[in-house]
């Protein structure tokens, strides 16, 4: 049976080990925050004094810190994850991080045959509680295939999306749509206001009018064959309408640096035609 042990107990790495608790998997932790060992000790987790005895403690560690630099620091800092850890364990590395520092901590791994495999979380520690996660993975098969009796006890899903780091890339573009709605958005706004449309009556009207999300209906605007993929700009949008709503924006003196290079990107991808 597999011993399971956290590196980084805040919000997300708690919300992680309330999972456990109610699959009745009992974990030890550590953080170098007292508040976040106080809130492992209430989810059941045993806490310890540093990565390095959670690795000695442990078979399957989960790193659950913010930033590259954190990562790096408790994984190959001295009292970290890879100086503790047992040949044969398996490193799962959930943060945010740039894929080519899961590549380097793996390779420093290695060196005493530790395994690590990037699997990155979907959800805010409210949904995670609530068992609304997917974990996006990268790594070999086989890695993911031990990993994924502990990950389902903590998400609805696991999925391996390819090798190493392909679950950070997985996470960051999905992410960059997310934050790039509401980017586009607020320049929406700007064109609005700098027209006399008011922000509240812009974001009701765009709200009563909205069409399906893209990705219910991707099939209309990208055409798949094999491992290409073609651009369908279909009639109006790309040749005329935004590249008319940048012009016009730029004209009224709204600030919309985002959707002005969504037209020049728009006109590239229609072959470009420019309509207006």
């Amino acid at each position: 049976m597999e011993k399971i042990g956290f590196v980084g107990t805040g919000a997300m790495g708690s919300a992680l080990l309330s999972r456990l608790k109610l699959a009745n998997v009992t974990a030890v932790s550590f953080d170098i925050a007292p508040k976040a060992q106080e809130s492992a000790r209430a989810e059941g987790a045993q806490t310890l004094n540093s990565a390095k005895q959670v690795a000695q403690a442990s078979t399957i560690i989960d790193v659950v810190v913010r930033t590259d630099q954190e990562v790096i620091d408790c994984m190959l800092g001295a009292n970290g994850v890879v100086e503790g850890a047992a040949p044969g364990s398996l490193v799962l590395l959930h943060s945010t991080i740039r894929p080519t520092t899961t590549k380097k901590i793996a390779q420093a791994a290695a060196d005493k045959r530790v395994n690590v495999i990037d699997a990155c979380m979907t959800a805010v520690p409210s949904a995670v509680r609530q068992g609304g996660l997917t974990f996006l993975v990268g790594g070999h098969k086989a890695f993911f295939d031990r990993a994924k009796p502990h990950l389902m006890n903590m998400a609805k899903d696991a999925v391996h999306m390819g090798p190493l780091g392909c679950g950070n890339v997985t996470k960051l573009f999905k992410n960059m749509v997310t934050a790039s709605e509401a980017l586009v958005v607020y320049e929406a706004l700007q064109i609005a206001k700098a027209g006399g449309i008011g922000y509240k009556a812009a974001l009701d009207l765009m709200q009563k009018t909205k069409s399906a999300n893209i990705l219910e209906r991707w099939e209309t605007r990208f055409q798949l064959s094999g491992s290409e993929m073609t651009f369908n700009p279909g009639t109006n949008l790309y040749d005329k309408d935004l590249p008319l709503a940048a012009e016009v924006g730029k004209a009224l003196g709204a600030e919309i640096p985002v959707v002005a290079a969504l037209a020049a990107l728009g006109i590239k991808l229609n072959g470009g035609k420019v309509s207006i």
